[in-house]
């Protein structure tokens, strides 16, 4: 992975993590509503995983869809 690679996911993390903040929802709570196991909150806001459709679900359970699609553009090149 390129070092550009690894500065859009953190990016991207960054990004997911300021929206489930204002959203007020922890961690757990976030990976309770998305089904997941809670240390994947953590991993995509550390740019650990590729968010690829994760960010629609951050938007969606923190009643953030009208940002969705600004946030899938620095996902694509977080790959």
């Amino acid at each position: 992975m390129t070092n550009a690679t690894q500065d859009a996911r953190e990016a991207l993390g960054q990004c997911l993590r300021d929206i489930r903040r204002r959203a007020e929802l922890s961690g757990r709570q976030l990976a309770a509503l998305a089904g997941w196991h809670e240390s994947k909150v953590s991993k995509l806001e550390y740019g650990k995983l590729r968010a690829s459709d994760d960010a629609r679900a951050y938007c969606t359970h923190a009643h953030a869809e009208d940002q969705l699609d600004d946030r899938r553009r620095p996902a694509r090149h977080a790959s």
